[in-house]
C-alpha cells in the first residue's frame, strides 16, 4: 500500500507526463530506439539546502546535473508497477547557472528488441519537485531535443535480447521543441498507461574501473602513452589520418558506463569500433550461441570477438565532444579501433564507472591453508554484484533479465551475504504480477516479450517460502497464497491417467537445464529439454519438481496460519510420488520419462532425475546415497550413461547430496568445486554460464559456493521463520581450520562461526557467536541434536 504522502506524488506525477510533439514510436530503419534529451536551465542566486525532486520515465532515462550523471532508472518496470525515483540534486548544484538533462531512451513499443526494457504503449517523462522556489514540474520550461544520430540496430547477430549497441553518425544540429504534455484523465478507476509506486530498491552504488592493460597495439603512439591515458595521467593526441586499433583489458570482469572526451585545435573528425568481449575464446562451435573458451586471456591464441558500438563524431574546434552510450557495457577486453580525421585529435579522458545495485556484503570466508576456497569466495560475490543492476539479470553481457528458475538460488546467496531482501521482495511481487490466464507466472519477468517456462512458476513458489523463511514477513506471504494455489491448479490440470504430469501446450518451454544431449531437433526445436519423454510430452523432472515445491508450500501454509490447503497439497504430492515410483523407475534408477520407453535408450537417464527423486521423496531414503552416487560417478560398469547437471543445477544437486546423508555429501565435498577451480585457472574473474555452450561468462547462478559454505560447511540454517531459532551443524571434516566465517541472518542478525584444531590432540574447539541473542540447535559430526536455548555465543569442542 502506498502512504498518504505517496499518493500525492503520485498523483502530481501523473499529471506532469509529457513527450515530444509530432512523435512516431518507430523507425524506418530498424532501429530499436531513439534517444530524447530534455533540459532546463536555472539560475540559483544560491544552493539551496535540500532539492528533492520525484522522476520517471519510458522506457528508461539518465540524469545529468551540470554534466554530471547522478541517476539511472527507473527500476524494471512494467504497465501494472511502473517505479518512480526520488534524489535529493542539491549537493550537484552551484551558484548560478545550473543545467538539468534527463537523457530518455524509448524503445518503441512495436518492436520485439530491448526485452529487459519493458514499456508501455506511450513514451514518457514525469518530473516534480522544487530547487528552491523553482518549480521543475515538466509541464513547464523544459525543452526537448531529438536524437537522430544514434541508431539501436536489431536483426544483429550478437544482439539478440538487448539492442543497446550504438550506431552513431552525425547529423544536422536538431530542433529544440517544447514538450507536450499527455493530461491523462483517471477518473472512476481508469488507469493511467503507468501504475506509479515509488521505488522498492535503493539507488545503484558506482564505484571507478581500471582499464589499462594493453594487448596487441597498432598504434603509430607509444604504448607508455596509451597507458598513461588509460590511468588518467595525461591526454593523448592521434595525428591527422592515422588509424589506431588496442585491446584493453579490464582487471576483472566488469558491467561499466563508459565515457570518451575528443577535442581538437581545429575541426576534425573520429571514427571508433568498440567491441566488448568477456575474454579472447577459440573458434565459436556456433556463434553466438556454442562456444569453445580457454584462457581468457591467451590474446596469442584467442580472438576477441562480439558485439560493437561503430560511432562517428564531428569535433568542433576548440570545444569538448564526449561520447557515453546510453546504457552500461559488460566487458573484460574492449578492443578500440580509431581512425582519425584530417586534423589531429586529443583523446583528453576514458572512465569506466561501475554501477550496480548496492550489495553491502556483511558476510566472510577465510579459510586458511586452502589455496582455492577464499578466491572461489571473492568470485562468487563479484559475480552477484555484476548480475545486479535493478533486478537479478541472468547474464549482463547478453541477456539482462530476470528469470525466476535463476532468481530462486541467487536470492539465497543474497540473503546469506547481506541479509538485504528489498531486491528480492521487488523480484517475488513484479512475477506475481506477470501470471498469465492458465494461472502460470511468467518465466522472466519484466520482459517486453513474454515466455513461460514451465517449472519457472514452482520455483517462483519457491522463492516465496524461502522469503518468508529468512524473514517471517507473513502478512506479504499471505497475499500471494492465492496466486500459489492458482500455479498448483495449472499443474493439476495436467496429471494425466497415469497420475504424472503431462501435456503441456507446445508454447509452454518444458526447459530443465543446459545439456549436451538435450539439443533442438526437427521435430522438437526446444533446448534444454530432455530427449526421452518429447514424443510422449511427458516429462519425470516436472512431477517430481511439483511434488517437492506441493511439499514446500504445505509447509509455508502452516507457518502463515493457512493451513486449509496444506493437507490437499500433501495429498497431491504422495500420488504424484507413487505415480512416480510405478512409472518413472525401472527398479534400478528413475528415468526421464516413462520407464517402458526408456528401455535400450542411453538418453533416457539424467542426474536430475535422480536429484530430484530424493529430494521430492520418491526415492528410498535407504537407497538414496546409492542413487546418487552411481549417477553421478559414472561407474564403467553401469549400463546407463546419465545426463549431466550444470552449474545451475548443481545446486540442488547439493541439497539432494545433503539430504542423504552426511556421508554422502562430504564425499561429493572435495570434487564438486573442481569446474570452478578449472574457470580460475582459465583466468575468469567471474563464473561462466555453464560448460556446455560457454556462452556468458558471468552467470550468478554459478554463485553457489557461498550457500555451501555459509550453510553446509559454517553449517548455518535457519530452523523457524525469520531465524527466530538456528540449526548449527559445522561439517568439520570439510574443513581443518576456519579463521572466520560470518553469515548474514535476516536484515540485523550476523552469526559468527570459526574452529581450531588442537596440535596435541586433534580435537576442534568450535564458536559461534551472533549479534544479539538467537534459540540455538546444534549437531556436530556423528553426534545427536542438542538444544542450547537462547544463547548469544556457544563453545563446543568435537573429537574426530
Amino acid at each position: 500500500m502506498v502512504t498518504i504522502r505517496e499518493q500525492q506524488t503520485i498523483n502530481t506525477l501523473q499529471a506532469n507526463w509529457v513527450w515530444v510533439p509530432n512523435w512516431i514510436d518507430s523507425s524506418p530503419d530498424g532501429s530499436a530506439a531513439r534517444l530524447v534529451s530534455f533540459t532546463r536551465s536555472l539560475k540559483l542566486s544560491a544552493v539551496p539546502s535540500e532539492a528533492t525532486l520525484h522522476f520517471t520515465a519510458d522506457t528508461r532515462y539518465k540524469l545529468f546535473v551540470n554534466g554530471q550523471r547522478v541517476a539511472v532508472g527507473p527500476s524494471r518496470s512494467h504497465p501494472q508497477i511502473w517505479y518512480y525515483d526520488t534524489l535529493d540534486i542539491a549537493p550537484y548544484l552551484k551558484q548560478g547557472e545550473n543545467n538539468l538533462e534527463f537523457l530518455v531512451v524509448r524503445y518503441f513499443a512495436s518492436s520485439r528488441g530491448g526485452m529487459p526494457f519493458e514499456r508501455t504503449t506511450f513514451p514518457g517523462l514525469t518530473v516534480t519537485g522544487h530547487v528552491g522556489d523553482i518549480d521543475v514540474g515538466t509541464r513547464e520550461g523544459w525543452s526537448a531535443v531529438v536524437d537522430e544520430s544514434r541508431k539501436y540496430p536489431t536483426g544483429l547477430v550478437d544482439d539478440v535480447f538487448l539492442h543497446i549497441n550504438e550506431r552513431v553518425t552525425p547529423t544536422a544540429s536538431p530542433q529544440k521543441v517544447t514538450p507536450v504534455p499527455y493530461a491523462f484523465k483517471t477518473l472512476n478507476g481508469e488507469l493511467a498507461p503507468w501504475r506509479l509506486r515509488p521505488r522498492e530498491i535503493p539507488l545503484p552504488e558506482s564505484t571507478s574501473v581500471s582499464v589499462n592493460t594493453i594487448h596487441a597495439a597498432q598504434s603509430a603512439c607509444a604504448t607508455g602513452d596509451w597507458s598513461a591515458y588509460l590511468s588518467g595521467q595525461r591526454s593523448i593526441t592521434l595525428s591527422p589520418k592515422t588509424s589506431h586499433s588496442l585491446d584493453l583489458q579490464a582487471d576483472v570482469h566488469s558491467t561499466a558506463f563508459i565515457r570518451w572526451v575528443f577535442t581538437a585545435q581545429k575541426q576534425s573528425q573520429i571514427k571508433l569500433k568498440l567491441t566488448y568481449s568477456e575474454g579472447y575464446e577459440l573458434d565459436p562451435r556456433q556463434y553466438p550461441w556454442l562456444r569453445t573458451k580457454a584462457d581468457r586471456l591467451d590474446a596469442e591464441n584467442g580472438h576477441l570477438i562480439g558485439p560493437f558500438d561503430e560511432v562517428t563524431l564531428d569535433i568542433p574546434a576548440g570545444e569538448l565532444t564526449t561520447y557515453e552510450p546510453f546504457w552500461f557495457r559488460t566487458f573484460r577486453l574492449m578492443r578500440v579501433e580509431l581512425e582519425v580525421g584530417s586534423e589531429s585529435v586529443d583523446m583528453i579522458s576514458f572512465d569506466a564507472t561501475q554501477v550496480n545495485y548496492p550489495l553491502d556484503v556483511k558476510a566472510t570466508w577465510k579459510e586458511p591453508g586452502d589455496d582455492y576456497n577464499e578466491k572461489i569466495w571473492e568470485v562468487s560475490i563479484r559475480t552477484m554484484r555484476n548480475c545486479m543492476f535493478d533486478g537479478y539479470s541472468d547474464c549482463p553481457f547478453y541477456e539482462q533479465l530476470q528469470y525466476s528458475g535463476d532468481s530462486r538460488s541467487v536470492g539465497l546467496f543474497h540473503y546469506l551475504l547481506s541479509g538485504d531482501d528489498r531486491l528480492m521482495r521487488q523480484a517475488i511481487t513484479n512475477f506475481a504480477t506477470s501470471i498469465t490466464p492458465e494461472g502460470l507466472t511468467q518465466s522472466r519477468f519484466p520482459s517486453h516479450v513474454p515466455q513461460i517456462i514451465a517449472g519457472f512458476s514452482l520455483f517462483w513458489i519457491l522463492q516465496v517460502s524461502d522469503h518468508h523463511l529468512y524473514f517471517g514477513d507473513t502478512a506479504y506471504t499471505k497475499s500471494f497464497v492465492p496466486k500459489i494455489d492458482g500455479v498448483f491448479e495449472f499443474f493439476d490440470r495436467h496429471v494425466d491417467e497415469l497420475g504424472l504430469v503431462s501435456g503441456i501446450s507446445e508454447d509452454v518451454w518444458q526447459y530443465v537445464d543446459w545439456v549436451t544431449t538435450w539439443h533442438a531437433t526437427d521435430d522438437h526445436p526446444d533446448k534444454g529439454v530432455p530427449r526421452s519423454g518429447r514424443k510422449s510430452n511427458r516429462h519425470t523432472y516436472l512431477s517430481m519438481l511439483y511434488a517437492y515445491v506441493l511439499k514446500q508450500a504445505a509447509q509455508l501454509l502452516r507457518q502463515v496460519g493457512r493451513p486449509g490447503n496444506a493437507d490437499e497439497y500433501e495429498s497431491r504430492a504422495e500420488s504424484l510420488i507413487k505415480a512416480i515410483k510405478t512409472h518413472c523407475y525401472d527398479g534400478q534408477f528413475f528415468t526421464d520419462s516413462t520407464a517402458d520407453i526408456a528401455q535400450g535408450d542411453e538418453l533416457a537417464y539424467s542426474q536430475h532425475c535422480q536429484v530430484f527423486a530424493v529430494l521430492c521423496g520418491a526415492a528410498d531414503p535407504s537407497d538414496s546415497a546409492r542413487l546418487l552416487r552411481d549417477a553421478f560417478t559414472a561407474e564403467p560398469k553401469l549400463k546407463h550413461s546419465f545426463s549431466k547437471c550444470s552449474y545451475v543445477m548443481m545446486f540442488y544437486a547439493l541439497r539432494a547430496f545433503s539430504k542423504a546423508g552426511d556421508e554422502v555429501y562430504d564425499s561429493f565435498y572435495p570434487t564438486v568445486w573442481n569446474p570452478w577451480k578449472k574457470m580460475l585457472e582459465n583466468n575468469l574473474t567471474t563464473w561462466e554460464e555453464d560448460d556446455v555452450r560457454q556462452r556468458s561468462d558471468c552467470h550468478a547462478w554459478g554463485s553457489v559456493p557461498i550457500y555451501e559454505f555459509c550453510t553446509e560447511v559454517a553449517g548455518v540454517t535457519p530452523l523457524a521463520p525469520g531465524w527466530t531459532k538456528v540449526m548449527f551443524k559445522p561439517r568439520l571434516r570439510l574443513c581443518e581450520e576456519l579463521e572466520e566465517a560470518k553469515i548474514a541472518l535476516g536484515k540485523d542478525q550476523v552469526a559468527t562461526v570459526c574452529w581450531k584444531k588442537g596440535k596435541k590432540d586433534g580435537q576442534k574447539k568450535v564458536k559461534i557467536s551472533f549479534k544479539e541473542e538467537v534459540e540455538l540447535v546444534s549437531v556436530l559430526p556423528g553426534g545427536q541434536q542438542v538444544e542450547h536455548g537462547t544463547v548469544i555465543e556457544l563453545d563446543l569442542v568435537w573429537a574426530p
